[in-house]
């Protein structure tokens, strides 16, 4: 069985205007490099627009192309970081189980919430309790440090409920700082019945995050969002995800797209191709 295990379902009014600004620029400067112009109106209108699927429709069909029977969908709650969008992450998550509902067989939801927003903890146990999604989404990039404060408190909630964290870790477009899997080690220690999913194998801080999965064996990662390397500099991928493999074991490595960001420069099905090494 194949799994994706990081997909985004997008639809416009999910996220805040600023966030489709910034990721609009990131496709100008990847098209500019590759000696396509486009401008951030034309991003907008013939890339970002095709990726709305409310409902999960696309989503699945794009699986059953690629040969892949279900994918985890993660909600991205950036509107403290970023300005709130127009759907509340109360009602993103809401909608999260109902596409869960309607694929029942293909697609598994998982929460998301900013530990910082009041009665994060609170929503985060109706989305798992009574919506039945099954897992939580951070973004730390949003201005937090998992090891402190209320980010602390949620991952404990967590793991007292018993379901598992899956955290962006690495370089991105916003405050990188607090993206460093590091952050996550207290955590690991404190809860050892916590499963933390870091993804993006810690892009820019893998050799950290490689060294921390061969001692922490509630740890596990994707390799999701690194298709541009796959294609680019395809020794580099292979090399860096046969070091998570020996680091982490084979079980503790999972495939993910990062969808539907990256499908453009490559789908999911040719990476997951690309991602099958001895």
């Amino acid at each position: 069985m194949v799994i994706d295990v990081h997909y985004h379902l997008l639809v416009e009014d999910w996220l805040p205007e600023a966030w489709w600004g910034a990721i609009s620029q990131v496709y100008v400067n990847a098209l500019k490099a590759m000696g396509m112009e486009m401008t951030e109106e034309d991003v907008k209108a013939n890339i970002l627009g095709g990726f709305w699927d409310p409902e999960g429709d696309n989503l699945v069909a794009q699986m059953d192309e690629s040969g892949i029977d279900k994918t985890v969908i993660l909600p991205q709650d950036l509107g403290l970081a970023m300005g709130e969008p127009k759907v509340t992450i109360e009602e993103q998550n809401k909608a999260y189980a109902e596409v869960q509902k309607k694929h029942p067989n293909r697609i598994i939801a998982f929460a998301g919430v900013d530990p910082r927003r009041p009665g994060a903890v609170e929503l985060m146990e109706r989305a798992i309790n009574e919506w039945g999604l099954k897992g939580i989404k951070l973004h730390p990039g949003t201005g937090y440090f998992p090891d402190e404060g209320e980010a602390y408190n949620l991952l404990k909630k967590a793991s007292e409920i018993g379901v598992p964290v899956l955290t962006h870790t690495g370089i991105w477009p916003g405050k990188s700082k607090y993206c460093d899997p590091i952050h996550f080690d207290n955590i690991l220690i404190d809860f050892p019945n916590l499963t933390i999913i870091a993804a993006h194998l810690g892009r820019g801080w893998q050799n950290v995050l490689f060294e921390m999965g061969a001692h922490r064996p509630n740890l596990v990662t994707d390799f999701s969002g690194w298709q541009i390397v796959a294609q680019q500099h395809y020794h580099h991928f292979c090399q860096n995800l046969r070091y998570a493999i020996d680091a982490f074991s084979p079980g503790r490595v999972l495939f993910g797209s990062d969808g539907p960001f990256y499908t453009p420069a490559m789908p999911s099905g040719a990476f997951l191709g690309k991602s099958l090494i001895n």
